[in-house]
């Protein structure tokens, strides 16, 4: 409980930054106008595409935000990641009975300190009033998906997933949650294994990268 505390002040100190880019701002306005601008000029407005559902384009400042998530030690801007995800969903009706994530595996969570995706999952769990619990687990490494070709893409993740004994999902309705879409493949198998569990998954990204963008 400490780590949620002291993320939650580090966040609550933001409010004079600017998340995106840090520059000064009001107190208790946590972006900027010019990046308020760039953050809606990405922001999904088309709803559902491929049947997954995500609340911005992945790019400019929203790639920035989750490559600093991700790799530069700064957990505590889930809770902002987590309240964009939430404010997105407002229209929708989202009728889940428990938010979940896919899983770094665990060598890779040692190193990094925390699973960014798990963060966002019950960040949005708690704003949403919907219980949010890990479901699954990734039992194996895998290559980067966007290194590999479609057919690599499948098996490199093929069986990398299965379910936690205290999972649950039989009859369900479950949000998915992860960080960014790429390949879809790591997703998709994650959906698999709740499904084949007896699970409804809906997938649900804070941005979706699509072919041509450059990581």
């Amino acid at each position: 409980m400490g780590k949620w505390i002291d993320f939650a002040r580090q966040t609550m100190r933001m409010g004079e930054k600017c998340v995106y880019c840090g520059r000064e701002i009001p107190e208790g306005d946590p972006v900027c106008m010019e990046c308020a601008r760039e953050e809606e000029a990405l922001c999904n407005h088309d709803g559902f595409i491929g049947g997954t559902l995500f609340a911005y384009r992945y790019g400019g400042i929203v790639r920035s935000l989750i490559h600093r998530f991700k790799y530069d030690d700064s957990p505590h801007v889930s809770l902002f990641m987590a309240q964009r995800m939430a404010e997105f969903l407002a229209p929708y009706d989202v009728n889940a009975d428990m938010v979940t994530f896919v899983p770094i595996h665990e060598t890779r969570k040692k190193i990094r300190g925390y699973d960014q995706s798990e963060f966002l999952a019950l960040h949005l769990g708690m704003l949403l009033e919907i219980p949010g619990k890990a479901a699954l687990v990734r039992v194996r490494e895998t290559k980067p998906q966007y290194k590999l070709s479609a057919q690599e893409r499948g098996r490199n993740v093929r069986g990398a997933f299965r379910l936690r004994e205290d999972a649950e999902p039989k009859g369900k309705n479950i949000l998915l949650i992860d960080d960014i879409l790429t390949t879809g493949s790591t997703a998709g198998e994650c959906m698999r294994t709740l499904t084949e569990a007896g699970a409804n998954v809906m997938l649900f990204t804070y941005a979706r990268e699509f072919p041509g963008q450059e990581r």
